[in-house]
């Protein structure tokens, strides 16, 4: 009886150990099988993220290469605004061609009968040579004395932006304001601007502007 019962427990807890190492296996290769299926899913997710980045990438390109022309472009543009001339040269400005050819700064300008002189003590004119071509296909009016719309202006800009109107010397032969240039014609003549000491005496730089609408030329004169 009692060799029946120690048989009977032998073979209960061989049982018992065969179905614990079964568990534990099982259980091992669902964990193995989870650690796989996680290392798949990372790798998986990283895969995608580098697809994402390379294709943000690649869209930035394109982009950027789409872009790149209105870039230059723009570019272009404001180096032709920040250009600035100097005496001798020629700038386009719309249908005008300008040219400075000479500066210099006089106490009075002499006219065909008699001379003019600035109308404040101390004051000089700066008087600047210039030619003027007009390009379009309509006679125009250069430097009128009433400026509209798109006219063309001449103004002296001097250190921190102190701006100075040109002067219009009425009835001098050389005088540019008012000039009816016919197209494909030019002409030469002078325009002077009244400037005080402080201006005439410094070696500062001294800026030709002639402005129509949006547009502007620079000549550096000093």
């Amino acid at each position: 009886m009692k060799k029946k019962s120690f048989i009977l427990m032998g073979l209960l807890m061989c049982f018992f150990l065969a179905a614990c190492g079964t568990k534990n296996a099982n259980t091992s290769g669902t964990s193995k099988n989870t650690e796989k299926s996680a290392e798949k899913t990372e790798d998986s997710d990283e895969k995608k993220e580098e697809e994402t980045k390379e294709d943000e990438q690649k869209a930035e390109g394109e982009d950027a290469k789409e872009e790149s022309p209105e870039a230059e472009n723009k570019e272009e543009e404001k180096q032709e605004e920040e250009k600035i001339y100097n005496i001798g040269e020629s700038a386009p400005l719309r249908d005008w061609e300008v040219t400075v050819t000479n500066m210099q700064i006089v106490e009075s300008i002499a006219a065909d009968y008699g001379s003019f002189s600035p109308s404040e003590e101390g004051d000089r004119f700066v008087q600047v040579f210039i030619t003027a071509a007009n390009n379009g296909k309509e006679a125009d009016r250069f430097l009128p004395s009433f400026v509209m719309g798109e006219d063309v202006q001449a103004k002296i800009f001097f250190g921190d932006g102190y701006e100075f109107s040109a002067t219009n010397l009425l009835g001098y032969s050389n005088e540019l304001h008012d000039a009816t240039i016919n197209p494909l014609s030019s002409q030469s003549g002078e325009i002077a601007f009244e400037v005080p000491e402080t201006v005439h005496a410094s070696a500062d730089e001294l800026l030709l502007h002639f402005i129509s609408g949006n547009d502007v030329v620079k000549f550096k004169i000093r």
